[in-house]
């Protein structure tokens, strides 16, 4: 995938998300993607349903859902995030327990972390 085609994605997003109360971040580097999104339940998984039928998009998986009371990227009706791939394995044991139970403040403190990695690097 080119700059330009995920720079319309986000371009896109951002025109959408704030009218369904949506925010989060997409994170890419090496060919992969990760993207966390905010909102209502049903409006996200509502957004989750057109990515999976989106051609730009293949494997795509959910690793963790999870009830919040703050949202992390609530200034972002979507962020972009230019990642060294090197960075996602920082949640890749959210995927290898994406079958179990996965406490909600081990995955917001995991994701937590992870974004604090990135800004950091910035």
């Amino acid at each position: 995938m080119s700059e330009d085609q995920v720079q319309n994605i986000l371009t896109s997003a951002r025109r959408h998300n704030p009218a369904n109360g949506i925010t989060g971040v997409l994170i890419h580097g090496g060919g992969l993607f990760m993207q966390l999104l905010e909102g209502p339940e049903h409006k996200v998984l509502r957004q989750y349903v057109k990515i999976l039928d989106d051609r730009r998009h293949d494997e795509v998986r959910i690793l963790h859902i999870s009830p919040t009371d703050a949202r992390m990227f609530e200034q972002w009706s979507m962020g972009g995030i230019s990642g060294n791939p090197l960075q996602f394995q920082h949640v890749s044991e959210l995927f290898t327990r994406r079958q179990e139970v996965v406490q909600a403040t081990t995955f917001t403190n995991t994701m937590r972390e992870f974004a604090q990695m990135l800004n950091a690097g910035k």
